[in-house]
């Protein structure tokens, strides 16, 4: 029986050659994480200017949750970053019920308001439900307020104040 090239053994010179590939791809990688994008002097002075400031820039976000994660090498993995996790998944939680307020108002207007283009009958519940979300909107949006104003109230009176102290030092004020 003849040996074909499937049957051969990988030759110790592949195999180095493919470490080799690895260790490239790794370098390259490792490259690409190191050319994250920098924030500004602007922007790091804006971010310490106020935790709001800070919140509202998904990139200040992002740099806020890095420096966290830096904070946890030491400790206990989450141990931070789940306060700026719940925040933002709050604010995530409000703009998706605020979209669906937004549907409920421009379904209201389509069908149930008197004198809509495509007005259908419901006994006059229309103009309760008209009512409701004029006064009210959906229920339910600020399910999550006060925990969430208690965990910012945290972020900015420990972990917040150690990031500005780090922006600082970085701008050298």
């Amino acid at each position: 029986m003849s040996s074909t090239k499937k049957d051969e053994k990988p030759k110790p010179e592949d195999a180095k050659k493919d470490k080799d590939k690895e260790k490239e791809k790794e370098k390259v990688d490792k490259a690409k994480a190191e050319k994250k994008k920098v924030p500004t002097k602007v922007q790091l002075e804006k971010w310490s200017s106020s935790i709001n400031s800070l919140l509202a820039d998904p990139e200040g976000v992002a740099v806020f949750r890095e420096f966290l994660v830096e904070l946890e090498a030491d400790g206990e993995e989450g141990e931070h970053t789940k306060y700026i996790d719940f925040y933002m998944e709050c604010e995530e939680y409000k703009a998706r019920f605020k979209a669906l307020e937004d549907k409920a108002k421009e379904i209201f207007d389509e069908y149930l308001a008197v004198g809509a283009d495509k007005e259908v009958g419901t006994s006059g519940k229309s103009v309760e439900i008209g009512d409701k979300l004029e006064e009210e909107g959906l229920e339910g949006v600020t399910i999550f307020d006060e925990p969430q104003r208690k965990v910012k109230q945290k972020l900015a009176d420990g972990l917040y104040i150690n990031f500005c102290l780090n922006i600082k030092n970085r701008l050298k004020l």
